[in-house]
């Protein structure tokens, strides 16, 4: 090679090394696995799973996106990179209808519902090739909202799935809501109370209380985070009642699960709902012995709701949220892993009739 050939090449090579972007500096890699799940009535999740390095010791977080968003939108994943590197296993998900959740991977389940039939658009009766994709606009946005709590449930099943291959420890679980996802993740969690821990023929409580062979399902969550909880979802004009105080009565959710209602502090509808929950639903303040870290404290100086809250350099929220999981789980009793054997289950089927909500009509 000639002398200006190489010294040619010997500058282009220079030129590369210092150039942004370059392999000397190569954007960081996250370990994350995107993954599928059925619900029980066929419909087939999409999510993302982010293992942690901790294996079958890992706590684990469930993020729960607002209703007419998904799991992309905002900055879920700054908070989930970051929980991951303190040791957390974090899952993410779409709701039915949302995102990548909108394939049927079962239609014949699916339509043979009769919630689905009724408030979900493409119900045709006899079909026999029914409708195979679901949108969220086909949705009944008040009467179907209850509904979408099978799919918290069909999260959970594939997590004690993960749990049973040590790939997490779902006796540690928390729960990070937005808006309509917090009001439906809090009606998972007295669902929760209704199942026993480790899945069997027999699910369900017995009419004196108390589950089947073992604890139920919810003592397994060690705290939730809400934020911007909208305590009567659903969308725009569209709501429905959730029926708290029948909830929360018969269940010992008051005493036992650390709950954080964020809000921003200019929120006003954020920052109503956040009180009402804290004060008339659960009384909290008469529970500070038991529940400590129970709380309504706002995020000062923004109007920002939800996953908005998040990932903002002058937003104390994911700082915040960090140190109540932390504290949280520090003040969980010693919580080792149980086989849960999910493998040999369907998820839990929830029924919202059975909680309060009126049936179809």
């Amino acid at each position: 090679m000639k002398r200006s050939s190489l010294a040619l090449a010997a500058g282009l090579l220079a030129l590369a090394v210092t150039a942004p972007g370059f392999a000397q500096n190569p954007p960081k890699m996250v370990n994350k696995e995107e993954v599928g799940f059925k619900t029980i009535d066929g419909v087939m999740l999409k999510g993302t799973f982010y293992p942690s390095s901790k294996g079958a010791n890992s706590p684990v977080v469930l993020f729960l996106h607002k209703l007419g968003g998904n799991r992309t939108q905002g900055d879920w994943e700054s908070l989930a990179i970051s929980l991951q590197a303190k040791g957390y296993a974090v899952m993410t998900f779409d709701f039915r209808g949302h995102g990548a959740s909108t394939t049927l991977a079962d239609p014949k389940a699916f339509w043979s519902g009769r919630h689905n039939q009724q408030y979900v658009a493409g119900y045709v009766q006899g079909a026999t090739n029914p409708k195979k994709k679901i949108e969220f606009k086909d949705f009944n946005k008040s009467l179907y909202v209850p509904y979408l709590v099978n799919d918290i449930a069909a999260a959970r099943h594939d997590l004690d799935n993960r749990n049973d291959n040590a790939q997490c420890n779902t006796s540690n679980l928390f729960i990070i809501g937005a808006e309509e996802g917090a009001a439906l993740g809090f009606f998972w969690i007295i669902s929760e109370y209704y199942r026993p821990a480790i899945y069997k023929d027999v699910n369900i409580l017995g009419v004196a209380g108390g589950v089947v062979n073992n604890a139920p399902a919810a003592e397994d969550v060690g705290g939730a985070v809400w934020l911007s909880m909208r305590k009567n979802p659903g969308i725009g004009t569209a709501s429905i009642t959730f029926p708290y105080s029948q909830w929360v009565t018969p269940t010992p959710l008051r005493d036992q699960i650390q709950m954080w209602f964020a809000a921003g502090a200019k929120d006003q509808r954020g920052v109503d709902d956040a009180a009402s929950m804290y004060d008339k639903i659960l009384n909290a303040d008469k529970r500070k012995d038991k529940l400590p870290l129970t709380s309504k404290k706002p995020i000062e100086g923004t109007n920002l709701r939800g996953v908005n809250l998040l990932g903002k350099k002058e937003l104390p929220t994911d700082e915040l949220i960090e140190k109540f999981l932390e504290q949280a789980l520090k003040m969980r009793p010693n919580q080792a892993q149980k086989k849960r054997n999910a493998s040999e289950f369907k998820p839990y089927p929830i029924d919202p009739t059975q909680y309060g909500f009126a049936p179809p009509g």
